[in-house]
Parts: structure tokens; sequence; C-alpha cells
């Protein structure tokens, strides 16, 4: 798919370009062109959509801190100012009590009734299921997922008033608008039905907004790239996001990692760069913009997405732990309001809502896209909970697989030799690194 592809509407013909003798030509094509065709124009206006609501959000942010360190302001006198402390501040006396409590308890029971390591400490035998079961939730929602993403931004859908008319759908971030709708819906279900048992939230309600906004950034990445790759190479090079992922768990929660993960992770880079460049070759595209355009969007869904997880596993370290309805509620309620703000800023919201209304089949389609994609969601965060960011890159990593299959076979993606070395190099290198640490733990159990 060419740039060209890019577009809400169909070139509008200029009788001025026929009496000149330029139509089907290159000056006509530049010209047919509008500013919002580029996706660095839409882009810049997203930012600037989202720094009006940052904006005064810091500022507000400040404001009570400010009031908060000088004691100068009551904030348990009504709702709105204890949502105000909540949300700037947090509950940090709810963290000091829970830290508090977790020492005398930690203490009493290395005192008494201590029981020697048995076989159901292994980590297959107690983490094993839990894992097998995230996975098949993860595989069952989010292939899904994929064939309905590609086939929203790659085939057009007909009128209601002539199915002879097939128009394709280009505003990517009301896809990403919906889908934290949908999710905020299956949280707020949740919250009735489970409200007496979520824990208190310690962190200030404000830091959803990192990875919120990170998560919405790297969604609109994601779907802008399928514009100019093919859904298989896309797919590819999400699979390397073990590699971002390692280096932003540096930056952001300061682990560390062994020789081993280093090694695997530079097989993974020449496994996906191999299965990258084999179809780049294989593909008939012949603009080198499109191609730069792609590896720009995918470097920038991969640095925000890993991004992401590790900043929310940040978060659930917080002690009492941040529920896993909590965390999927901030992260969508932020990514709900960035993306409505600057849609209606933009003024593309209601073309998008007409869109929905006057397409056959687009808003099916949506629907399900939402509902797989807020379903996933679930089992991301309880992934990231219990095992960590780099457990869900590989988890991520393995679907692709089914993700790359069920597009081959439906959208006619060829896969080259050389592809398919490279992807065997990639998934070789992640199931040694993980035969490898299973391996090492069982080992240091046995021995205790």
């Amino acid at each position: 798919m060419g740039e060209h592809q890019d577009r809400f509407q169909n070139p509008h013909d200029d009788k001025s370009i026929d009496k000149l003798g330029l139509q089907d030509s290159p000056i006509q094509e530049v010209l047919s062109l509008k500013l919002y065709d580029y996706w660095p124009f839409r882009l810049t206006l997203i930012l600037f959509g989202y720094a009006t609501i940052v904006v005064p959000t810091y500022l507000l942010i400040k404001w009570v801190k400010k009031r908060y360190s000088e004691n100068s302001f009551d904030f348990s006198r009504n709702f709105f100012r204890r949502f105000l402390k909540l949300f700037a501040i947090g509950t940090p006396e709810a963290s000091l009590s829970a830290i508090l409590s977790e020492g005398k308890h930690d203490e009493s029971k290395s005192l008494v009734n201590i029981r020697p390591i048995s076989k159901d400490r292994n980590w297959l035998t107690r983490d094993g299921p839990i894992l097998a079961f995230y996975f098949a939730g993860i595989q069952l929602n989010f292939v899904s997922m994929g064939f309905f993403q590609e086939r929203i931004v790659t085939v057009g859908y007909p009128r209601v008033d002539n199915e002879f008319v097939i128009e394709p759908f280009g505003d990517a971030q009301f896809l990403v608008l919906v889908n934290r709708i949908v999710a905020l819906v299956l949280c707020c279900l949740y919250f009735i039905h489970d409200y007496k048992n979520q824990p208190v939230h310690v962190p200030p309600l404000f830091k959803h907004s990192f990875c919120s906004l990170s998560n919405t950034l790297s969604s609109w990445c994601q779907y802008e790239a399928l514009k100019f790759v093919s859904f298989p190479v896309m797919t590819v090079c999400k699979a390397s996001k073990l590699i971002p992922t390692m280096f932003m768990g540096r930056i952001v929660r300061g682990k560390s990692y062994s020789t081993r993960d280093y090694l695997t992770a530079v097989m993974l880079v020449i496994g996906a760069c191999s299965f990258f460049l084999s179809n780049q070759a294989d593909s008939k595209k012949g603009s080198s913009v499109t191609t730069v355009s792609g590896i720009i969007l995918m470097a920038g869904y991969l640095a925000f997405d890993s991004f992401t997880p590790n900043w929310q596993r940040k978060l659930f370290d917080c002690k009492p732990q941040v529920s896993k309805t909590q965390m999927m509620f901030g992260v969508n309620a932020f990514s709900a309001v960035l993306c409505f703000g600057s849609l209606l800023e933009q003024g593309t919201l209601f073309s998008s809502i007409e869109y929905a209304l006057s397409h056959d089949g687009f808003s099916r389609d949506l629907f399900l896209l939402s509902l797989s994609g807020a379903c996933g969601q679930v089992f991301i965060y309880a992934i990231i909970k219990r095992f960590g960011p780099e457990v869900l890159a590989v988890i991520m990593t393995l679907r692709q697989i089914f993700s790359i299959v069920l597009s081959s076979l439906y959208f006619s993606h060829p896969l080259s030799i050389t592809g398919i070395m490279g992807l065997l190099l990639v998934f070789g290198a992640i199931f040694y690194s993980k035969y490898s640490e299973l391996k090492e733990k069982n080992n240091r159990v046995t021995a205790r």
C-alpha cells in the first residue's frame, strides 16, 4: 500500500488541471493531496490536542501539591476535594500502613511455622497452568483483534445507500477511542460486582496518564503503520518487542539482565530484521517514502509499547498493590479523555461517527475489534502483575505466529524462505531463553 491510500476521501477532480493536460500526472497527485493526508501533520495535531488537556492538568496537580505540602487546604471536606487529593497526591498514609503491617507479618512468619519447601513450590507446577490460561486468553482475543484491525484499516466498506461505492476508513485515533470506551464499560460492570474487595489506591491517579498516553500513541502508531507495511511485516517487527522492553525496564525500573538475555536480544534482532527485509524485497511498493514512514511508525510503536508495561509494573509494585481492575480503569479513562478531546478539537469525531453510521459492516467490525481488545487487556494486566513485562513481551511475541498464519491465508501475503528462517530464529531465541530461565529456577528450588 502506498502513502496515497492514507486518505479520508478520494482526490477531487480539478477541471483546471484537465485543461492543462495534467490529468493522471505526478503534478496532479501532488496538487490533489491534502495536508491532513500526511501522518506527521496528523500526529502534530494529536499531540497539540493532548497538550490542551495535559498542560492544565499539570498546573492543577502543582497547585494541589503545593496546598497539601503547606497544609493550607482541607482535602477531606467533601467528595470533590477528596478526589483532588486522590488524583494529585494519592493515599500515602495507606502505603505506610501496609508496609508496617507487612513487616510485622514477615517477622512473625520467620519466627514460627517455618516449613520445608515442597514440590508444590516448583515453578511449572505453581505458575504453569495459570500462565497457560493467560496465554490462551491472549491468543483468543488478540488474534481476533489483529484480524479485525487489518480489515478495518486496509479494506474499505460499502456505503449503506450505495453498496457499489466502497470507501476506506482513515482515522486510527477513533478506533482507539471506541476500544477504550468498551474497556471502561467492562471495568464499570466489574467494579459494581466487586467494589468491596478493591484495595485502597495508593499512587496518585494522574500516574496512570503516563502509561495511558504511551498506550494511546503506541496504538495510533500501530494502526498508522498498517497503512504503509503489510500486516505480517508489522507482526514480525512486533515480535522483537522484547528488546525495547528490556531497555525500557532498565530505564524505568532499574532492572538488570544477564548476558544470556542480551544474547537472546541480539538473536531476536537478527531474526526480525531478516523477516522484515525479505518481505520488503518481495513487496511491490515502489516508494521509499512509504518504507521510511513505516519504519518510523513501527519504531514509535515499539518505544511507546515497551514503556507502557514497565510503568504499569512499577505501579503494581506499590503497597498495597493496585488491582488489575483499577489499573485497567485508570489507563482507559485517561486514554478515552485524551482521544475524545483530540478528536473533538480536530473536528474528526463526528465525521468518524458519520462514517460508522453510513457504511455497512463497519460498526460490527469496530465493536468486535474493541471487545476483543478490552478482554485482552484483562489478561495483559494479569500477566504484568504476576510475571512482569518481559514475560508479557514473550507471550505477545508467540501470538504473532497465529496472526501471521491467519493474515497470510486471508489476505494472501507471501512468506519467503528467508522470512521463515528469520521467524524461526526469533522464536528459537525466545524458547531457548525461557527454557534456560526455567531450568535455572528449578535447579535453585531443588538445591534448597
